[in-house]
């Protein structure tokens, strides 16, 4: 199945964040780990005893529709951590510490930029 335009765009943003946190120290355990009927995490990434599982918001625009916190529903976040408490039993992380966290990249004629905005998820 080919991928839309803004899936392409949504999965380089994903990889631009992972590659900008991996060069903050994180390392990189999932992209794109899914569970049919539960849902998806964008990006699972750790550093010592910490889990941080990232949702990625690409916008070609930053003052519209909000921030990245903004387009992330109360059901996602619900979604987000269900998923999120799936992969941690799966791959026996159960004593890790979890950080939820909003990734809005800016694009620039379809391409991610930098600086890339973090908000922690509630």
């Amino acid at each position: 199945m080919e991928k839309t335009k803004n899936q392409t765009m949504g999965t380089a943003a994903e990889l631009a964040v992972a590659r900008d946190l991996q060069n903050r120290g994180l390392i990189l355990l999932a992209h794109q780990f899914s569970v049919p009927r539960l849902g998806e995490l964008d990006l699972v990434l750790c550093r010592d005893n910490r889990l941080y599982v990232v949702e990625v918001k690409a916008r070609s625009n930053r003052t519209s529709f909000g921030g990245a916190l903004a387009a992330i529903t109360p059901a996602k976040i619900r979604r987000i951590r269900k998923t999120a408490l799936y992969f941690m039993q799966a791959k026996e992380l159960m004593n890790n510490e979890i950080r939820l966290l909003a990734a809005e990249v800016l694009l620039i004629d379809g391409l991610p930029s930098l600086p890339i905005r973090y908000e922690p998820i509630e």
